[in-house]
């Protein structure tokens, strides 16, 4: 053979290697996150949160409120090493969070820690749930470790995936240490409990007899809030007498449950999320509603995480001052004033829920979330909440909002028309809501500059 002849066939061997090597190389050499993607994971998670607390027995209103606390104080503090700017730890306001050390900037990812945070603090809150609730906890770690790792040395994503196990273990094992809210899922409806005997004062339904519904529930440990401080204001003196104000509001839940306009009968099934089995819980609209809020904004890693921080705090500590009054005050539901006093045929729209009236907790957690959201988002937010659109047999259709005090108003009037609560059930909630959004949004993350 030629020798041109044989260095060209050598020649074009070594470029075919050449070729593959680099083909190769660029098979191994895998993109890096998209910018959206941090965001597309905190939003999967807190996806994954609904998925779960619609499916998994015991976990409704009051204590997925408190999961939402532990959640995003979790996701916060998991992330602040790698978060831009002055943001500070909280754990110095929870002298018995232990949190481990952080690790140096230099060797840490936010997305992967918050990866396994996620993955630890929701595994461990839902540890007796349906199997598909594992499964989609684990099929969401690995995804987003896969995609985040791919480009970081394996250091990093040692550490840093290290860290975020251990923080929310950490937070985990803190929310232990609270015995009346550590596993209340078990045991929601208290058989022992002996609701006190008067008049005026709350009794289960007659159509719907349960036993009452975490009647201990205002002694869990808040997050911020002094329970005693956000006691609902004295309710008026009780009476039966016809112009005084227990009868006048009576007398106006007949009248709306006569004939529900079109209008009306929509709202009040968009708000009556808290079907067991069908739908998330009363705070889990509201956690939908911040999803969509989140989706919609694609703001930064920081305010994400804040928002949910903001978010888990206010409703945590929203269910648990308004079931300190609530069973302060143990006012009956409108239903057994109506049917003792007026008309004994007379029933709500849907039954009434197994605990006292007074306040409302769907105004309560409505106003306070609104005031946290509107102080992120501004006060004129408009959104078409489409909460409902992917849950099986449960079927409302979206509404649309100009602001989030709007939504929060239309959630507490929801109740009225169903006839489950008084008017004034409403109005103390939304007032007790507000000032808790206000103290929620006080607490300060950032560092402030020195002059």
């Amino acid at each position: 053979m030629p020798l041109l002849r044989k260095w060209a066939l050598a020649g074009s061997g070594v470029l075919a290697g050449l070729l593959l090597l680099s083909y190769a190389y660029g098979c191994f050499q895998a993109e890096p996150p998209k910018p959206n993607d941090e965001i597309n994971m905190v939003l999967e998670w807190n996806r994954c949160l609904l998925e779960a607390e619609v499916v998994s027995e015991g976990h409704r209103g009051p204590i997925v409120a408190r999961t939402y606390g532990y959640v995003g104080l979790a996701a916060y503090e998991a992330a602040l090493p790698g978060l831009a700017g002055d943001f500070q730890s909280l754990s110095a306001r929870f002298p018995d969070l232990e949190l481990p050390e952080s690790p140096s900037e230099s060797v840490f990812n936010s997305a992967i820690a918050l990866n396994a945070c996620y993955s630890v603090v929701i595994g461990r809150f839902y540890l007796s749930s349906p199997e598909p609730v594992r499964h989609k906890r684990v099929s969401l770690e690995d995804k987003w470790e896969r995609i985040f790792a791919r480009h970081l040395d394996t250091a990093v994503v040692r550490i840093s995936r290290e860290y975020g196990r251990s923080v929310g273990l950490a937070v985990y094992l803190w929310s232990t240490t609270d015995s009346l809210g550590y596993r209340a899922n078990h045991h929601n409806y208290d058989r022992n409990y002996t609701p006190p005997e008067g008049e005026g004062l709350w009794v289960t339904s007659a159509d719907f007899p349960m036993p009452a519904l975490l009647p201990y529930w205002g002694g869990v440990r808040t997050f911020l809030a002094d329970r005693e401080m956000y006691l609902a204001q004295p309710l008026p003196p009780y009476s039966t007498a016809t112009n005084q104000l227990y009868y006048v509001q009576a007398l106006e839940l007949i009248s709306l449950s006569k004939s529900l306009s079109s209008e009306n009968q929509w709202i009040a099934e968009f708000w009556n999320d808290d079907q067991s089995g069908f739908t998330f819980t009363p705070p889990g609209h509201w956690l939908a509603i911040t999803n969509q809020v989140i989706e919609m904004e694609r703001p930064s890693l920081e305010k994400t995480l804040e928002t949910y921080l903001r978010f888990g705090l206010v409703m945590a500590d929203v269910m648990i001052t308004c079931f300190y009054s609530k069973y302060h005050y143990n006012l009956e539901r409108p239903e057994t004033f109506i049917q003792k006093h007026i008309d004994k045929s007379w029933r709500p729209a849907t039954p009434s829920p197994s605990f006292p009236a007074y306040p409302s907790g769907h105004a309560m957690m409505g106003a306070a979330t609104a005031e946290v959201l509107t102080q992120l988002y501004g006060d004129t937010f408009r959104i078409t909440d489409k909460s409902h659109q992917n849950l099986r047999d449960f079927s409302v259709r979206p509404r649309t909002f100009n602001s989030f005090h709007e939504m929060a108003k239309e959630n507490a009037l929801s109740r009225i028309l169903l006839g489950v609560h008084w008017r004034m059930d409403c109005e103390e909630g939304l007032r007790q809501g507000l000032l808790l959004g206000k103290e929620i949004n006080a607490l300060q993350l950032e560092i402030p500059l020195t002059k």
